[in-house]
């Protein structure tokens, strides 16, 4: 179960951390810009690469191309954990899933 639960909680806390780095402080658009920017967060250690700015256009605009299907995939990752271990728990006795909710809580002697 927690290793179920450890991979989904990375995961949502990297979503999050993500949203609030990639936020830039607000700043004007210039009307003579006809390219919306892409945003992203570069890597770990990207940014000590001197990327140019077109670079770091780029590489934001494949993450782009990707992030969505990671995204589902992630989903359905998570929805087969969950039926496996639904699935397993099934195998076992009402005292071994008492016991190893006790054991899961941190109750266990």
């Amino acid at each position: 179960m927690l290793r179920c639960l450890l991979p989904a909680a990375l995961t949502a806390a990297l979503v999050l951390a993500g949203g609030s780095v990639a936020q830039d402080s607000k700043k004007e658009v210039k009307k003579d810009d006809p390219t919306p920017k892409a945003k992203g967060i570069l890597p770990m250690n990207w940014g000590k690469l001197g990327l140019t700015d077109a670079q770091k256009q780029d590489v934001y605009t494949v993450q782009g191309k990707y992030n969505a299907e990671i995204d589902k995939l992630d989903a359905k990752i998570r929805e087969l954990k969950a039926a496996r271990d639904k699935e397993m728990k099934a195998v076992l006795t009402p005292e071994q899933k008492k016991r190893l909710e006790e054991i899961l809580l941190g109750k266990d002697k």
